[in-house]
């Protein structure tokens, strides 16, 4: 039960109710891969098959010379339920004039939203599993598809940068990931973030515009060589673990980018919610909002980090 009712105890009040500042839905689960599988605690989100080097046909009447086709899968292990819980009581409702119990369902809702977002970064710094039903292995997040912090900076660690960001789509063009022109790429854009790289490239230079095919709107960044930008704070403390895994041992932040295909998130039960009585609270009602998911990288090649000052 929320022990800050209280606080908005008075004899007259508008009936309207405003949500602190905070991010209240979910920025990521557009830029994702998804499925809905509830079949087993385990399951396997992509087959990953190899390719192979034509065979040359170099004599007349000669056997066939076969591949050895490599077969792979990448799988996600049931987690925990990330829910919202309260209890409204009925005095307190008659004390403010508010329905705190729609009140309540909308707060529910921001919770689930920002953990599918939790979910998803959770999935983007964690390894990846795979292998067969027999044999599985983790994979941590290859160091080679970390950029480092100096990048564009002349040997000097800097904030986030239009050379980073070349380099972000070297590396996946380099690995393949961008062998499809119009598949989308994407990247975590903290509010920092989105001011370094306005401070370098004004939105009114013709470059931006023009080469470097930048768009703002309202002050935010929406694309810029190719990205299309998310704007979210990964210091939110309401994001879980995220600030810690989203920062390196020498304080940078870890930006996250990737193309569409390169993450899949998996709902074992998008929503759980209910409203009920509670007879042991004096018949309270309980407001439930929950989430059971989880988030993976698909192929390495798919997803890097940008090493970035703070601050």
């Amino acid at each position: 039960m929320s022990f800050q009712v209280p606080a908005s105890f008075q004899t007259k009040y508008k009936n309207n109710v405003e949500m602190v500042l905070q991010q209240q839905r979910s920025k990521l689960r557009a830029a994702v891969m998804e499925q809905h599988d509830a079949g087993a605690e385990m399951v396997k989100v992509k087959d990953l098959v190899g390719n192979s080097a034509p065979q040359e046909a170099s004599e007349r009447h000669g056997d066939t010379k076969y591949g050895n086709t490599s077969h792979d899968g990448v799988w996600l292990s049931k987690p925990n339920e990330l829910y919202f819980a309260e209890l409204v009581d009925n005095a307190d409702k008659l004390a403010t004039s508010i329905e705190l119990t729609g009140s309540y369902v909308t707060a529910g809702a921001g919770t689930v939203r920002r953990a599918w977002d939790q979910r998803i970064l959770e999935g983007f710094y964690d390894p990846i599993v795979s292998g067969s039903d027999k044999q599985k292995i983790s994979t941590p997040f290859p160091s080679s598809n970390i950029l480092p912090a100096t990048l564009g900076g002349g040997g000097s660690a800097t904030k986030l940068n239009t050379n980073k960001l070349r380099g972000a789509n070297k590396m996946l063009t380099q690995q393949y990931a961008l062998e499809d022109e119009e598949i989308e790429r994407f990247m975590v854009l903290t509010a920092d973030d989105n001011d370094a790289l306005l401070t370098e490239v004004p939105a009114t230079s013709e470059d931006f515009k023009s080469s470097y095919g930048g768009v703002v709107y309202k002050g935010k960044l929406q694309t810029l060589l190719g990205w299309t930008f998310i704007h979210l704070e990964l210091d939110n403390p309401l994001l879980g673990p995220i600030s810690d895994l989203a920062t390196d041992g020498s304080g940078y932040r870890k930006t996250p980018f990737w193309v569409k295909p390169g993450l899949c998130m998996n709902f074992w039960q998008e929503t759980n919610t209910s409203i009920d009585k509670v007879p042991t609270k004096q018949l309270s009602t309980q407001v439930w909002a929950g989430t059971t998911a989880s988030c993976t990288r698909t192929q390495a090649g798919q997803s890097g980090i940008l090493l970035n000052v703070k601050g």
